[in-house]
């Protein structure tokens, strides 16, 4: 009972947040607009430039155009519902940095996830509507479910390494560069085909920088479902949740137990 609580406690500050940031973003509405339609506009030049590419190539190791469509469409729109309900996803480091950690030290809520929750990027909502206009493109109507499904698992990476990799803060002290350069790398490193990564490099994105994990195993999964993938994607997202919460804590027991102005050094 303690639990479903808790959960429904957390959800509805979730909501509160969301809420407030929507009015504040409400209240500049065409610098909300203008702002989305830009982020669409952005994703749409990536997608030109592939569409370029594969009308001279043709196809990468079995990749074709649609798997791009398919790929944009999970990155953009996990990447765009991260962005719009956890905006502090890659704001950590800064957060510890500058002190601001303090404030949800002091609140009886989950640290992580107050944080976490505490920012929205509201013109993610651009990347949420592209995802959603590649889906329409690409997808038969019994994809959608899988999509959506997949895209949780995407989002939950991407918040996920980005905790881990603003934590850097707690053990490193000013570490916002390492910890944005980290995190865009794995977002960049998303938005191209797996098939055209081998070897050490593979491993990599589907180990130490998941990126093979929020793209290219959902598209593959999209194309031909495979269990065995599928729960391998699943075991993957749960190990990141896990890890970023482990590591996060043991950094805030170190914030919490040190000096404040030594951390934030």
């Amino acid at each position: 009972m303690g639990v479903k609580i808790s959960l429904k406690n957390h959800l509805k500050l979730l909501m509160e947040y969301v809420k407030i940031s929507l009015a504040s973003a409400m209240e500049y509405k065409t610098s909300f607009i203008t702002q989305t339609i830009t982020m669409v506009i952005n994703d749409t030049v990536w997608i030109i430039f592939w569409i370029i590419f594969f009308n001279k190539f043709n196809q990468i190791n079995g990749w074709t155009v649609q798997d791009m469509f398919m790929l944009y469409a999970v990155v953009t729109f996990s990447y765009g519902l991260a962005g719009v309900f956890f905006g502090n996803r890659n704001k950590i480091a800064e957060v510890i940095a500058e002190g601001k950690l303090d404030f949800y030290l002091s609140l009886p809520k989950n640290e992580l996830f107050h944080v976490l929750i505490s920012r929205s990027s509201w013109f993610s909502m651009g990347d949420v509507v592209f995802g959603l206009i590649m889906g329409i493109i690409s997808f038969s109507w019994w994809q959608w479910p899988l999509f959506f499904v997949l895209s949780l698992m995407s989002m939950s990476i991407i918040i996920s390494f980005g905790t881990l990799a603003g934590s850097l803060a707690f053990f490193m002290g000013n570490a916002e560069e390492s910890s944005r350069n980290l995190y865009m790398g794995l977002i960049s490193f998303s938005t191209y085909p797996l098939a055209v990564f081998h070897g050490a490099a593979r491993i990599i994105l589907l180990t130490i920088i998941p990126a093979g994990f929020v793209s290219g195993i959902p598209v593959e999964l999209l194309k031909n479902f495979n269990l065995k993938w599928f729960l391998l994607s699943l075991i993957c997202s749960l190990v990141f949740i896990t890890i970023s919460i482990i590591v996060f804590k043991l950094g805030l027991r170190r914030y919490e137990s040190g000096n404040n102005m030594n951390v934030r050094v």
